[in-house]
């Protein structure tokens, strides 16, 4: 393997990428997410009282977004919403009328300063808009997805009533289950448009003439990883940032040891998916064709996603968490979650990180295989059955 060229690669996809504006965006979001989670936590932790009245204002804002967050807010604040003209929104949000309007776009509109924990409501129901419009593009109808959202039911008992402390590891869980699902995902999927396009202009066919395959599937690989891993730090940095801040409560100490753990989970996902979308993305000369070939890598982010997510408010240590837990294509969502709910001994912790190094030793292999043959092919997508008989060669070098 020639590192300076695979290092020319990387760099290439990090100059490309970063300039968009989609990165910075992102990044924004990122960090956004991860500090509200600790601050939302220190805001609700008394929970006294009746919800509180919100009034919003709605410019051109849709039906089902208005449901989703009254949905979202029930039992936590009391919505009304308010039809405004776009026109006269500075000036209704400026009288107090409304508590904070929204745009299209979207855009919220506040007063003086954000309400974080109506900005938390107001995210969360875009958030889930936004996985409708993507369940959609993929063939799936509303009630598919609403079904595939559903948490999992897990029965809960309570010995001792919850503390404040248990807000905190509950609240950082749920963040670092975003940052595991979330990251992932996005930049897997730039990844295998990124080898798709290249592929359909040809621009492949030049690259090709000065590295190896191999070589351009480990620099696309570091490259985006490098540009996640940017954010994650930026993120993981204002996490931190608002643990401390939120000195109103205590942090217990699995929330620390949080800190690192999801930052090496995010390591070994971004290694993983990326390589895998890289791979998914040599099998198809079309963007319009990537649909046939995304299930698989779909269905260990989902179901990981979806067992995490049950993790975070209820039972962390089951024995289908500890499984899935040591299951290289799930433990980066788990890991997190688990750690930050003090659910998982030392051992554990150290077994999955090892299984996960490993797959992503394998899984380069067999993919640098694959890629190797795929990259050039154009036309109908490549079949399973050559996948895999292209990749029981690699295992066998």
């Amino acid at each position: 393997m020639n590192w300076v060229l695979v290092a020319e690669v990387a760099r290439r996809e990090i100059v490309t990428r970063a300039r968009t504006r989609a990165f910075r965006v992102v990044a924004a979001l990122l960090v956004a997410a991860a500090v509200l989670g600790p601050i939302v936590a220190a805001l609700v932790q008394d929970g006294d009282g009746g919800p509180r009245e919100v009034t919003i204002g709605l410019v051109d804002v849709d039906a089902v977004t208005r449901d989703q967050i009254a949905a979202i807010a029930a039992g936590t604040l009391d919505v009304t919403f308010r039809d405004l003209a776009a026109a006269a929104v500075d000036e209704v949000v400026a009288g107090g009328d409304v508590d904070l309007a929204l745009e299209p776009g979207p855009t919220v509109v506040w007063h003086g300063e954000t309400d974080f924990e109506v900005a938390a409501v107001v995210a969360a129901a875009f958030q889930q808009r936004d996985i409708l419009a993507r369940g959609r593009a993929l063939g799936l109808g509303d009630d598919d997805v609403a079904a595939l959202l559903a948490p999992a039911p897990v029965a809960e008992r309570f010995v001792d009533e919850l503390d404040e402390g248990d807000d905190v590891a509950m609240a950082a869980a749920f963040v670092g289950l975003l940052l595991a699902f979330n990251i992932p995902l996005l930049f897997g999927q730039v990844t295998m448009m990124g080898v798709v396009e290249e592929k359909s202009t040809r621009v492949v066919e030049v690259l090709l003439g000065h590295v190896r395959p191999r070589t351009l599937l480990m620099g696309k690989v570091l490259g985006m990883g490098a540009l996640a891993l940017t954010q994650v730090v930026v993120a993981v940095a204002g996490m931190t940032a608002a643990l401390l801040l939120t000195d109103a409560i205590d942090v217990p100490a699995s929330v620390w040891r949080f800190v690192p753990v999801v930052a090496v989970s995010l390591v070994g996902a971004l290694a993983v998916y990326n390589t895998f979308f890289a791979l998914l993305g040599s099998l198809v000369s079309r963007q319009e064709d990537v649909s046939q070939v995304i299930v698989p890598v779909f269905i260990p982010l989902m179901a990981g996603f979806f067992v995490a997510q049950a993790a975070v408010f209820g039972d962390a240590e089951s024995p289908l968490l500890t499984a899935l837990t040591l299951f290289p294509l799930t433990a980066p969502m788990l890991l997190p979650v688990r750690v930050a709910r003090d659910a998982i001994p030392a051992w554990e912790v150290a077994l999955a990180l090892a299984l996960m190094v490993a797959a992503v030793f394998v899984l380069i292999r067999v993919a640098g295989r694959v890629y190797e043959f795929t990259l050039l092919q154009t036309g109908s997508r490549v079949g399973w059955r050559q996948v895999l008989r292209l990749s029981r060669g690699a295992a066998a070098d």
